[in-house]
Formats: C-alpha cells, structure tokens, sequence
C-alpha cells in the first residue's frame, strides 16, 4: 500500500478513527465499572500504547505481505518473458491496442518497450494486476504514520485525565473528557470527506452515532460489572 497523497489522509484519518472509538469505549466501560481515576488513567494509556502498538503491526504486516506479492509477480513476469518472449510480446501489443495505438505506431511502441526488459515487466504487471507502482514500499513511513494517528485520536479522552483527574471529581472529568471525545469524533469523522467524498457534516453526525453506539454499549456492560461512577 503506497504511503503517498491521498493515502496518507487514509491513514491518518483512519488511524485516528480507530484510536478515538476504541479508547472512549474503554473509558466509558471502565468509568461504568465505576473505577478510580488512577485506574481509568492507567487503563487509557495501556490501551492507547497497546491499541497503537497492535495498529503499526497490523500496517507492517499488510505492507510486507503487499511488498512480496509485487515482488513474486515481478518475477514471474521476468521468467515468462524469458521463455515465452513472442507470447509476451502479443500481449504488449494487444495492451497497447486497448490504449487507441494501431499501424505502425503500435508496432514501433511495442518494439520500443520490449527492448527494454524492466519497462516491460512494469507495462505486464500494472495491466494484468492493476499494480502501477512496482518500487519499494516505504512501510517504516506508514507504520509511524498509523501508530502516531491512532495515538492523537486515543489523546481526545486520554488528555483530560491526565490533566484533570488529580484537581476535579471523577464524574467531571468523565464529562470533559467524553464531551471532548465526541467532539473529536465529529471532526474526524468531517475528515473522512477526504477519502469517502461524502459531505462532511454528515460524515462528522455519523461518526459521532457511531461512536455513541460504542460508548452505550461499553458503559452498559461496565455499569452491570462494576455499578456505576464513584
């Protein structure tokens, strides 16, 4: 997966996604349980390091598995095309047809690409496959960009505790730290007109439904555990 323009807003926004779901779900379970501030602190940041540890991995490991796949594809192409030239040729050519060329346009852009072994393999790979961009990808720059998004959101109900817990009670805190996680929920979920298209305001409202739906369920089942903030 390429970590360039618009795949970079894709993870970014979807990185910090996950980590404000995920985190204000486990804030509204804990808090329901009817847990100390220091353990629901505690519990935050043990969620956002392992939620943004288990984020990086899951990238590093889609990217390395999409990495060999081009590479085991590449390779098959460059020993076809060692054994079976003329029948590689074809379909350059009928490639190159499917693009308008004809006469002898079309043979002389054949015969151009196919004097040329890694320019040929690029055409082969990215019509067949769909795979247009055949270099290196830079997993080191996604995995930081995943692990770094997913901690920024798990930061909208994180913050406040570790601001506040010590000066205010546990309910008022809970309630700024949830008031500003759905707030975050709203502007990422605006952000996702980046990737969708769709319009922001009802992105924002859906993520923000979302993200309630979550909070319900979690603090529900916190609340038949533990009974309640203290």
């Amino acid at each position: 997966m390429h970590v360039q323009g618009g795949d970079i807003i894709r993870q970014i926004v979807m990185g910090m996604n996950d980590g404000v779901v995920s985190v204000l779900s486990i804030l509204a379970g804990i808090v329901g349980a009817n847990q100390p501030p220091k353990v629901v602190l505690l519990t935050l940041l043990a969620a956002t390091i392992a939620g943004a540890m288990s984020m990086a991995a899951g990238e590093f490991l889609s990217g390395k598995s999409e990495r060999d796949y081009h590479r085991n594809e590449i390779a098959r192409e460059r020993v076809e095309i060692l054994l079976i030239p003329e029948f590689e040729k074809d379909e350059i050519r009928r490639i190159y047809q499917k693009k308008g060329f004809s006469g002898d346009l079309l043979e002389q852009s054949v015969d151009q690409v196919t004097q040329d072994k890694d320019l040929w393999v690029r055409e082969m790979v990215a019509d067949e496959l769909g795979l247009a961009n055949l270099e290196e990808e830079k997993i080191l720059k996604g995995i930081l960009i995943i692990f770094g998004s997913f901690i920024l959101g798990a930061m909208f109900p994180t913050l406040p505790y570790i601001i506040l817990s010590q000066t205010l009670s546990s309910y008022t805190t809970f309630e700024i730290s949830a008031g500003i996680t759905f707030c975050g929920l709203f502007v990422v979920g605006a952000l996702k007109k980046f990737i969708t298209g769709a319009y922001w305001l009802k992105s924002g409202i859906e993520m923000v439904l979302v993200g309630a739906f979550a909070f319900g369920v979690t603090y529900v089942f916190g609340l038949l555990v533990g009974g309640g903030i203290g």
